[in-house]
């Protein structure tokens, strides 16, 4: 009986969380606006800048930004930052080599630093940030 009322109790705590992070990421967004992640690196590519890419496609995998991305409100690019067809968003959002950059309307949310910082040693700060980031 123990078990079951510990069952039940888990399976309210996930529904109030995911519903949370829903309603949280839903609150967010300023009707009809698309929230852009953007993440820019260099031809050559280093481990972290490999590993923070790993890291966004795996938050954006989750719920409720797996079904903001299938619904055209969330959209994730990854550039080459030199690349000369990338040249006019390059310099748009003034990016000078590696950078993640989300974008919500006129904000524009930089997270490079945390990203070199997190991503390959710590990437559940890393996908801590970018999940803050989108939800506020």
């Amino acid at each position: 009986m123990k078990t079951v009322k510990s069952i039940i109790v888990a399976l309210f705590v996930v529904v109030f969380v995911v519903a949370g992070n829903v309603k949280i990421f839903a609150s967010s967004k300023v009707e009809g606006e698309k929230i852009k992640v953007y993440y820019f690196h260099n031809t050559r590519r280093c481990p972290t800048c490999l590993a923070i890419e790993k890291e966004i496609k795996k938050v954006l995998k989750e719920q409720p930004y797996s079904d903001a991305k299938e619904n055209g409100e969330l959209i994730f690019k990854s550039y080459n930052a030199e690349d000369a067809q990338n040249k006019k968003l390059v310099k748009e959002l003034g990016v000078t080599g590696s950078a993640l950059i989300i974008v919500k309307g006129e904000e524009k949310i930089d997270l490079t630093s945390k990203g070199f910082m997190y991503g390959l040693k710590q990437p559940e700060k890393l996908r801590e940030a970018l999940r803050e980031a989108l939800n506020n």
